[in-house]
């Protein structure tokens, strides 16, 4: 694929976008865009949904597909492997009463206690942006990626297929043991996000901020 059509998907992975959008991104003409959409959405790349305005002529929001988001890289075996060795490892009385989706979040808090143990090591920094790209690199290792965003109080972590959305109720409840993971790892105050309050989709989102040693949230560092 093209290196201008990746970066299309590569946006419509954190949030849906229209050709305005994605020229303004881009710096491209909105014809060459939507030439790129075109190809992208023939393909089955790319979703593309109208959207009415009380005002004026409707436009078209475009959004990644399934077979858009194969086009990424994917660490579904190193992930189905440590989740298998969870499974394997668990004792009786461990699930004794619990039901799928517990059974499910008990698996995943001990992977993630795992990981803490085997990662923590390699994480140094006295800066949080230190921390950051510390953490981020070595879990991707691991197959479990994060884009990282700047925000105005920190930082938005945002993980790429994420199984948990697939058990949980939709209250975030399933992402607790992933966000004792990162504030293990980042040493920083990590909060769950509801992807669709910040505009995305398909995410697992987390709000990052550096905790200062008088108990309060210090100054934003660099970003990574």
């Amino acid at each position: 694929m093209e290196t201008t059509r990746q970066t299309i998907l590569g946006i419509l992975r954190r949030r849906k976008a229209t050709v305005n959008d994605l020229t303004e991104q881009l710096g491209l003409a909105p014809a060459t865009v939507r030439r790129h959409l075109d190809i992208l959405a023939r393909d089955g790349h790319v979703d593309v949904a109208q959207v009415r305005r009380r005002t004026g002529r409707p436009h078209y929001l475009f959004s990644i597909s399934e077979a858009g988001e194969d086009q990424f890289p994917k660490h579904y075996v190193r992930i189905t492997n440590r989740l298998i060795d969870e499974i394997v490892a668990l004792e009786a009385n461990e699930t004794a009463d619990c039901n799928g989706p517990q059974l499910a979040e008990l698996v995943f808090e001990k992977m993630a206690q795992r990981l803490a143990q085997r990662i923590a090591p390699r994480i140094h920094g006295s800066s949080l942006s230190e921390r950051m790209r510390a953490t981020t690199e070595a879990l991707a290792e691991e197959g479990i990626v994060f884009d990282v965003e700047e925000s105005d109080d920190g930082y938005l972590l945002l993980g790429h297929g994420c199984p948990c959305p697939r058990v949980a109720d939709g209250n975030g409840q399933m992402c607790a043991h992933d966000q004792r993971l990162l504030s293990t790892l980042l040493d920083a105050d990590v909060t769950y996000v509801e992807p669709g309050s910040v505009g995305l989709e398909g995410y697992c989102a987390y709000r990052v901020k550096e905790i200062g040693t008088d108990g309060r949230l210090s100054s934003r560092t660099t970003v990574v």
